[in-house]
């Protein structure tokens, strides 16, 4: 009997080709992107389960109003050990970034300060030397075998010497297995922290009074019981352990903790303080959204354009009924043809999707390949994926087969009532409702973009360069100045600036209050250390008061001019800090004072002057610097503000100072623009090209799908067309009358695509601090592109039958 229903569905296929191909085809489009998508959301949810017990380690995660962090203060992490000892395993994380040299080889390279304990944590697997003592020496260093290739390339690395930042000699104690690329941490160098105090201070790793951030812990538990519990103890943790000087402003910040599980993190969006916003979930969930939005029209496409050929179908069904088939076995066999098409599209579909993922992952920034998808266990869930979309696509026209009555049918009654018109007619209003709020939203995302790289963010982006000292810790004192003194002397750059805020961090976050508060009152306030070229490198605004000024001394925060007279030193705020902390105006702000008291008692500052708001992360989130405090010291940022006429032999210049002054430690520069226009790519690109390639492919479905439904409709209404014109009814109007029965639907679906894309696009612009105004004229502009392709494929067809010899038409079948 299958055999037998599998030769009538490839005699079907072989008597309706330009059907069976457009069925095919968009089917393939939509099990494609379908495809695609499910193999990123499985890569996505890979992440991290390669460690051993990954189901038991967590992040501590740290909540400051409303505002979740993976940062975690220095004395939580003992303050856990002493009163949770169930936990198996707890270790603290600090990143940082200094040059490694060997001999005459010098190199740059991220690395963390860790705890011992990190290497039962994640278990990490060891390819030389031992893992329980590799750690315990203050000097002790661990590499990732790429790293340990990297510094020692053909030599072995075990026991070999590297000089940290010229500081400290650090001796190779194990090499470890590279983690894979589906981990959301890249552990290349680990460094004992014992190590950290000696050379750069205690604060690096052990700062007490910080309990607000600064470091990554990691706990390993026995068991999930014992992570609900310790979960639901943490409020009153802090409660036992937060001191008192910090008790009322950690209270007033809604100072809380969290266990993160380690699976989650990949898609959980949380990012370092200042650092950009990870989009990974948002951008799976708004691929698999058109993903879904794609093979639904594929579906619904293949439905349509099945019932169409319901009618020349009925005869055999009413036979088949007539000799005894039952309900079930009709299902079977239009569900065995629509399996058919969907193995041929899957077939046609495979080829593509193999040359498109280097495309998609390159887009999304994922690193799965099609080798690395077939070769899990989620071909078995592609496979199900598969199936159920074969059923989706040919339950419909099934069920309407079965339910025919043969004697009706036999008899030439035909297709009446519901199957007729009315599916069709809503099946196009959801097909171009779907292209044109896909239309509508991937316009918006461009307005959006364009609006973001264009607005003013504060402050002169362009030819902005910026040079990444690299080192984190402890920056280098060595001709520092002197660098500095001999690039302001070139006439190609413009200004030359200090901070310790690597752009576009907006500096760190503290408790600022004024006098006048009370002990519970507080604001959150982001601050950096700059100097007095910071305003005229950057191109500030300013409101009221003055910049800060080698003339007087009591300006600076930070460095040897800062003198011990009481007075506090200077901050210059922005327009928005001062409405923030309560100031009717920017020149009511001058004189005041304001102090930090949290995470860290910095001390107070006089408020010297107000510039206008500035943002380096633009409209992209709410995050601005707000108070500046001033500096002499060495940091680790400097600002260049080049001539553009100048700019290629000014990097040149810039570059051998750099060499003269840092030999064999190559030049980390760029300019700024390009790293906003970078982020702004990373946050955008990926759905921008998402919607606008979703929005084409839709159209296009829902094109082929109106092509082929007036195609067989004007074909089954020859003899009508035939009669109106024998009773004088001309070719204009009866290509009015076919025209006008097709764009009703697709008006209906134009009106009901502005009201969805009009949420689409208020959804995708809240992320974002700045939104693009959307006027009513793009909806105008897009619902008359999509009725005027309609129009244009109704009436092609249209005039092919209304312009037949009405002869022709009366004699048709």
């Amino acid at each position: 009997m299958l055999l037998n229903y599998l030769l009538i569905a490839l005699y079907n296929i072989k008597r309706h080709p330009l059907l069976s191909a457009i069925k095919v085809l968009s089917l393939s489009i939509g099990l494609g992107c379908g495809l695609l998508v499910l193999m990123h959301a499985q890569y996505e949810l890979s992440f991290d389960r390669h460690f051993a017990n990954s189901e038991d380690i967590y992040r501590l995660v740290t909540n400051k109003e409303g505002v979740s962090t993976p940062n975690s203060g220095p004395p939580i992490a003992p303050a856990l050990r002493k009163d949770y000892p169930e936990i198996a395993y707890i270790s603290r994380m600090r990143p940082g970034k200094g040059t490694f040299k060997q001999g005459e080889l010098s190199l740059t390279a991220d690395y963390y300060w860790v705890e011992p304990d990190i290497l039962n944590v994640l278990s990490l697997q060891f390819v030389s030397g031992d893992a329980a003592t590799a750690l315990d020496t203050p000097d002790s260093l661990v590499l990732s075998e790429t790293a340990a290739a990297k510094f020692f390339p053909g030599q072995e690395a075990l026991g070999q010497t590297l000089t940290l930042d010229n500081k400290s000699d650090l001796r190779v104690t194990g090499v470890m297995r590279d983690l894979p690329v589906n981990t959301h941490i890249d552990l290349q160098v680990l460094i004992a922290a014992d190590a950290s105090p000696s050379l750069y201070g205690e604060h690096i790793f052990n700062d007490q009074r910080s309990w607000g951030g600064g470091q990554f812990t990691y706990l390993r538990l026995p068991d999930a019981d014992s992570a609900k519990a310790i979960s639901a103890d943490l409020g009153n943790f802090l409660e036992r352990n937060l001191p008192d000087d910090q008790r009322n402003v950690a209270t007033g910040m809604q100072l809380s903790l969290a266990l993160e599980p380690l699976h989650d993190i990949r898609l959980g969006g949380r990012t370092s303080v200042g650092a950009p916003g990870d989009n990974t979930l948002q951008l799976l969930l708004s691929l698999a959204a058109f993903a879904v939005l794609i093979l639904l029209t594929s579906c619904i496409n293949f439905a349509n354009l099945a019932l169409v050929q319901v009618q020349q179908r009925s005869k055999e069904v009413g036979v088949r009924r007539a000799l005894g088939a039952t309900h079930s076995q009709i299902v079977v066999q239009f569900l065995l043809d629509s399996m058919l098409l969907t193995l041929l599209a899957l077939l046609l579909v495979l080829p593509a999707i193999e040359l498109a993922i280097p495309v998609y992952t390159a887009l999304t920034a994922a690193k799965f390949t099609f080798a690395s998808a077939l070769a899990t266990s989620s071909v078995a869930q592609m496979t199900v994926f598969v199936l159920a979309t074969g059923v989706l696509s040919g339950l419909l026209p099934a069920l309407a087969l079965a339910r025919f009555k043969p004697a009706l049918v036999i008899k030439g009654a035909g297709v009446q009532g519901r199957y007729s018109n009315l599916p069709r007619a809503g099946v196009t209003v959801v097909q171009f409702g779907f292209s044109t709020a896909l239309i509508l939203l991937a316009l918006a995302i461009v307005m959006q973009i364009r609006h973001l790289n264009t607005m003013d963010i504060g402050f002169d982006k362009n030819n902005l360069l910026v040079i990444d000292t690299v080192v984190t810790f402890g920056v280098d004192r060595v001709g520092y100045d002197a660098m500095v003194n001999e690039l302001l002397g070139h006439p190609g750059i413009l200004a030359v600036s200090r901070t310790n805020a690597v752009l576009p961090d907006a500096g760190g976050s503290g408790a600022f209050s004024r006098p006048s508060y009370g002990p519970d009152d507080f604001q959150n306030l982001r601050w950096a250390m700059v100097d007095t070229g910071y305003f005229d490198t950057l191109r500030l605004k300013l409101i009221a008061g003055r910049w800060f000024s080698d003339e007087f001394a009591t300006d600076f925060h930070f460095g040897p001019r800062r003198t011990g007279s009481s007075v506090q030193p200077g901050a210059v705020i922005t327009r928005q800090a001062a409405r923030t902390l309560g100031f009717d105006s920017p020149e009511a702000a001058l004189d005041q004072i304001i102090a930090q008291s949290f995470p860290a008692s910095i001390g107070s500052n006089r408020i010297i002057g107000v510039v206008e708001d500035f943002r380096f992360s633009g409209g992209l989130d709410s995050q601005s610097t707000d108070v500046l405090r001033a500096t002499t010291e060495p940091v680790r940022v400097l600002l260049l503000r080049l001539d553009p006429r100048q700019q290629e032999g000014t990097l040149a210049f810039i570059d051998d100072v750099w060499a003269r002054h840092h030999p064999g430690l190559p030049i980390n520069r760029s300019f700024f623009s390009d790293t906003y226009n970078g982020i702004v790519a990373a946050r955008t690109q990926g759905i921008s090209i998402a919607a606008t390639f979703a929005s084409v492919v839709t159209i296009i479905i829902s094109a082929m799908g109106l092509y082929a439904l007036v195609f067989y409709s004007t074909e089954r209404r020859t003899k009508e067309v035939g009669i109106r014109k024998v009773l004088g009814a001309t070719t204009r109007m009866v290509i009015s009358l076919l025209t006008w029965d097709f764009l009703k639907p697709v008006l209906l679906a134009c009106a009901l695509a502005c009201i969805g894309g009009y949420f689409a696009i208020g959804w995708y612009t809240h992320q974002f601090s700045s939104r693009v105004e959307v006027t009513p004229l793009l909806y105008v502009l897009v619902t008359t592109s999509t009725l005027l392709l309609a129009v244009l494929i109704v009436v092609g067809l249209s005039y092919r039958a209304a312009s037949a010899h009405p002869v022709q038409s009366l004699r048709y079948e």
